[in-house]
């Protein structure tokens, strides 16, 4: 990274509130946003999902849990909590718009089983979005927890072209790229030089 690429990060503070929030708001999808409960259905299977019953977001040192969500698929199993954790970067190992997660939700094994993955899913996808809409027109660069809640790391946009040109004159100033053969001017194919 450029030294004025540095210099242009910037860092906001997301409240777990606001990442609650963005959890329900994704669980109940927009045709039923503030919805107390949901159902979901996937192939002829359907779960109810008590999205106002949620615990808040807890944050803990390099992790944080979405909210425990009570959730129903019908059978004797109502009201099993599922719970995904997600593993974030620290000050001093920070991740740069990844997370860990535990290969299958938490849970009853039955419903974690068959609702896990599209659970984190959707969870996953509401971080990037509050990432994104965070961001407020700059480009997320990274995600890590904080006593507050999530801290996210931006900076301006950079044209593509110009990224390029400063990673590999980066490579260059330190060795690792030889720096490109200047080109000799050639007259145009085609051309009668001058007898």
């Amino acid at each position: 990274m450029t030294q004025s690429a540095e210099s242009a990060l910037t860092v906001r503070a997301v409240a777990t509130d606001a990442i609650t929030k963005a959890f329900q708001d994704a669980v109940c999808g927009p045709a039923h946003l503030g919805s107390p409960e949901v159902i979901w259905s996937e192939g002829g299977a359907q779960i109810l999902l008590h999205a106002a019953r949620s615990a808040p977001t807890r944050a803990r040192k390099g992790t944080t849990a979405p909210p425990r969500r009570p959730i129903h698929d019908w059978t004797e199993r109502a009201g099993t909590p599922l719970i995904v954790r997600f593993v974030f970067g620290s000050e001093q190992e920070p991740a740069f718009l990844v997370a860990a997660t535990d290969e299958t939700a938490l849970g009853h094994p039955q419903v974690a089983a068959r609702w896990g993955d599209l659970f984190r899913d959707v969870i996953w996808a509401a971080f990037a979005r509050l990432a994104q809409v965070s961001a407020a027109g700059k480009t997320p660069a990274g995600l890590r927890l904080s006593p507050a809640g999530l801290e996210l790391t931006t900076h301006e946009p950079v044209p593509v072209v110009q990224a390029a040109r400063e990673h590999v004159d980066d490579l260059i100033r330190r060795g690792l790229r030889q720096a490109p053969a200047r080109r000799q001017s050639v007259a145009p194919s085609g051309s009668e030089e001058p007898a």
